[in-house]
């Protein structure tokens, strides 16, 4: 293994999935504390498929939702997760069809108004820090956008 790739152990996709009303769709995981009931549409990516495949096959999966991605917003490696150190790839994407899940693998799939969004599960410290990004890149307190948000997370900003 390169020095470039030994940082990690798999790659991740965490999705802020947009409905056409500027809804964001969250999952309701199974166990989650009724304080911090939600968490993005993520999982890692499988060893034979780009990360941006991955986000969109993770949306389908746990959601029931057919996505476009918009671009990918934020990129950070994680400790700690439950199967090693992730990079995370965070992805905005806008729905093109399907409906939202009741029963979906992962629970429940919901779209929120932003002012309205429940808290992310404790332990999901990646889907946190992404939604986190996402939101201040939408009120426009992460200067540069999209790429600087990229070059940030690189570099480690917002690792608490």
């Amino acid at each position: 293994m390169d020095e470039e790739h030994a940082r990690f152990d798999y790659h991740g996709a965490l999705v802020v999935v947009e409905t056409a009303d500027g809804e964001i769709v969250l999952i309701h995981p199974p166990g989650a504390p009724p304080e911090a009931p939600a968490s993005l549409p993520s999982n890692p990516a499988r060893p034979d498929e780009f990360t941006e495949q991955a986000a969109v096959r993770i949306v389908r999966d746990a959601t029931g939702l057919d996505v476009s991605i918009d671009s990918e917003f934020i990129t950070f490696v994680q400790e700690g997760t439950p199967t090693g150190i992730m990079l995370a790839h965070g992805y905005v994407a806008h729905v093109t069809g399907g409906a939202l899940l009741d029963d979906g693998p992962e629970g429940p799939a919901r779209a929120y108004p932003l002012d309205a969004l429940p808290s992310i599960v404790p332990i999901r410290v990646a889907n946190q820090r992404t939604l986190a990004a996402y939101l201040a890149w939408r009120s426009g307190s992460a200067e540069g956008g999209p790429q600087r948000l990229a070059q940030l997370g690189d570099l480690g900003v917002g690792d608490d």
